[in-house]
């Protein structure tokens, strides 16, 4: 038995190596005020995984993902509004927000099937699971 040091810190890095399903790569948000790793959360039940990562503020024309040699890249580019750029801003903490994410994923997941929608700055991402792979029950008949 080997044991692995639990950092309550990194979560999703302690799931990425007990776990063959992603392996993530440290991409982050770039803004103006500083730099920023977008949070996610990664569910499984029988038939798929889900992925939700916090957007904040971004619409699904800021979304980008995209599926390539078993590798799920999701962007996010929000711009400012150039219009407010005239203002007499005393303080202007709202900027350009960009970020990506590339998570490494099983052959269990049937990447054509892929699909994501954005809700409340919720971007969530359906990973279902190719049927073969899914567990099947096998009668055993007796011999008489």
């Amino acid at each position: 038995m080997s044991l692995v040091t639990w950092h309550p810190t990194s979560p999703m890095e302690t799931f990425c190596h007990t776990n063959p399903l992603f392996l993530a790569q440290e991409n982050t948000w770039q803004t103006g005020g500083g730099t920023y790793l977008p949070r996610v959360n990664v569910i499984e039940n029988k038939d798929a995984f889900f992925l939700e990562a916090e957007t904040p503020g971004m619409k699904d024309k800021d979304i980008s993902i995209e599926v390539h040699n078993g590798v799920l890249t999701i962007k996010g580019c929000k711009e400012d509004n150039l219009e407010t750029k005239k203002e007499n801003y005393h303080i202007q903490e709202f900027s350009t927000q960009s970020f990506e994410r590339n998570f490494k994923l099983s052959d269990r997941i049937n990447t054509e099937k892929v699909s994501a929608k954005i809700e409340n700055g919720v971007l969530k991402v359906d990973l279902p699971i190719h049927e073969q792979v899914k567990p099947q029950k096998i009668h055993v008949a007796g011999v008489s």
